[in-house]
């Protein structure tokens, strides 16, 4: 059995800033403060980490525990028709045909590790179309920590596949040094995806099982998976 863990944002599809542009929406309807994404270098980042950096940027004080679940709870209610309106809104190449590939193979397990809350993540799928292809994972809602979230989502995917299954046969998939980051801190093996702001060079850098362009090349990616 192969478990496969695979980041939403840049790796699976583009949102065309849909998200950022909700939360700030929900940030500056629950502070008054505008522009709160301003100057927030979010990608790798959870959610939980971008509004708490938010505040820091933007108040002078922390948000209060209710006041960052309600920024939580309007990000998910904006970010509904943002998405329906994002031009810039893309299913990355190859991803439909790589986890109908995988998913319709019994010898499989596929699974999320994302930076997004829950709720939000699964919106950003459906928009897609991708909803169906996962039952589990490990999220921003989970934990603020990216690897905390990552070693969630190693755990139950090696559940499923069986307790047995070796750290050889786990791989995270994600377009950050981040999530090579937290693969490695996990003690899978990690596939980096070029798809987003880090370089194929910056991604080599943090030493991946492999590097590649997309996931556009199925048998390429079953050929690494393989150990081929």
């Amino acid at each position: 059995m192969k478990v496969l863990v695979f980041d939403i944002d840049a790796t699976l599809l583009l949102s065309g800033g849909a998200g950022a542009r909700a939360l700030d929406r929900a940030f500056q309807k629950v502070t008054g403060k505008p522009n709160g994404m301003e100057g927030v270098p979010f990608f790798g980042m959870t959610d939980y980490a971008i509004i708490r950096r938010m505040a820091d940027n933007k108040l002078d004080r922390p948000l209060q525990n209710e006041e960052r679940e309600e920024v939580r709870r309007l990000y998910a209610e904006y970010l509904v028709p943002e998405l329906e309106t994002s031009p810039g809104f893309k299913v990355l190449d190859g991803v439909v045909s790589l986890l109908d590939r995988v998913t319709e193979d019994e010898n499989m397990v596929v699974g999320l590790a994302t930076g997004n809350f829950e709720e939000t993540g699964n919106l950003k799928l459906a928009r897609g179309g991708l909803e169906s292809y996962f039952d589990f994972g490990g999220f921003g809602s989970d934990f603020e920590s990216r690897p905390e979230l990552t070693k969630l989502a190693v755990k139950i995917g090696r559940e499923r596949a069986g307790n047995n299954t070796p750290d050889s046969s786990i791989y995270v998939i994600g377009d950050t040094v981040f999530d090579v980051r937290c693969g490695k801190e996990a003690g899978v093996r990690t596939i980096a995806v070029a798809t987003g702001n880090c370089s194929k060079e910056e991604l080599t850098a943090e030493d991946p099982y492999a590097v590649i362009d997309d996931l556009s090349d199925g048998d390429r990616f079953y050929a690494l998976i393989n150990g081929k």
